[in-house]
């Protein structure tokens, strides 16, 4: 038995996200990559994101993969409507490899190129480079940004999955103007960019190795399927609250979990009234422990549980928005994902 269906407001879903992203810190600026084929909403959702971001206190670096093109001399050389020519010529994978993941990774040198291409202009852009706060996100939107060649250069991905249907009908209203007409726009995304797109899902499985997805089908009300890893990942979760019951737990999640007893110091509990009706329903009760930042000293007990990342979603939707969730520091060593008070 799996997790529910977790479809929630749009503001809800990618303010989770924000949350996540905010709480990682490895050392040199998020590198964090938005997926997804051609009109899946990628540069929409990046600036969304990117504003509860900078609502969390973190600088935001927002980049477009359509930056990085070939010139379109490189991009039409194996014809206008070719999907292997979309897939293999029109981005400069090693030009954004070298110029931003790899400059913004553990080993670069914290500088980076906004774009080395107009599209408009079809010439090379000779702009920066530019000097990225050390804790800064950035975010880039694209298509094929799980390719090989970029493998190891994110450290956290995106993936928005949209039905084929749903994303053709919308980018056919997006680029009727610019393709040449509603019909010619149909042949285009349908032979040159969308069949690209499957051929990226059969080669990469992006959907599988993406360590959030996001079903956005439905863009006001999106789907948080999984954050915090892939398919086949797990993530430690320390819980102090309801998330330590059966019935939570077997309405949140499917399933009962296995935990052992731990704690987190420097927090105090508190406790907060629940509004939520269906959060009230799933605990039995409208009074939820909560723990804000204390003193030295302070130390609030808990479990930590081994969840995957699909149950952490789970549970981002089930904690009321009074709750933020953060990584922090075990007593028994290591460290696992909990709820504070935003």
């Amino acid at each position: 038995m799996g997790t529910p269906a977790l479809f929630s407001s749009r503001a809800r879903v990618l303010g989770r996200i924000a949350d996540h992203l905010a709480a990682l810190n490895p050392g040199h600026p998020l590198r964090v990559g938005i997926d997804g084929t051609t009109a899946a909403g990628k540069t929409t959702a990046a600036a969304e994101l990117a504003a509860a971001v900078i609502e969390r206190g973190r600088p935001v670096i927002l980049l477009s993969f359509d930056g990085y093109h070939h010139p379109r001399a490189v991009r039409y050389r194996q014809g206008r409507e070719s999907a292997d020519g979309y897939y293999e010529d029109a981005y400069d994978t090693a030009a954004i490899r070298r110029e931003v993941l790899d400059r913004l990774g553990p080993d670069g040198d914290g500088l980076y190129r906004e774009r080395v291409h107009s599209l408009a202009s079809d010439r090379v852009v000779d702009e920066g480079p530019y000097d990225a706060p050390r804790d800064a996100v950035l975010l880039v939107d694209g298509s094929f940004l799980q390719r090989p060649e970029l493998a190891g250069g994110w450290d956290v991905v995106i993936y928005l999955d949209v039905d084929f249907d749903i994303a053709q009908a919308r980018a056919v209203n997006r680029d009727a103007d610019l393709l040449g007409g509603r019909e010619r726009a149909a042949e285009l995304v349908a032979n040159r960019y969308h069949a690209a797109s499957r051929r990226y899902q059969a080669e990469v499985d992006p959907l599988a190795h993406a360590d959030i997805v996001v079903g956005n089908d439905e863009p006001a009300r999106p789907e948080l399927r999984r954050i915090g890893g892939p398919e086949n990942g797990s993530v430690s979760l320390f819980s102090y609250g309801t998330l330590q019951t059966s019935e939570v737990q077997l309405s949140q999640f499917g399933r009962l979990l296995e935990g052992r007893p731990d704690t987190i110091s420097g927090y105090r509990q508190d406790w907060l009234t629940i509004t939520d009706p269906a959060v009230v329903a799933a605990s039995g009760s409208d009074r939820h422990p909560i723990v804000r930042l204390g003193e030295i000293g302070d130390a609030v007990t808990g479990t930590v549980f081994s969840i995957t990342p699909a149950e952490l979603a789970a549970a981002d939707l089930y904690e009321v928005e009074d709750y933020r969730r953060v990584f922090a520091p075990l007593g028994s060593g290591g460290s696992a994902w909990m709820y504070v008070a935003h």
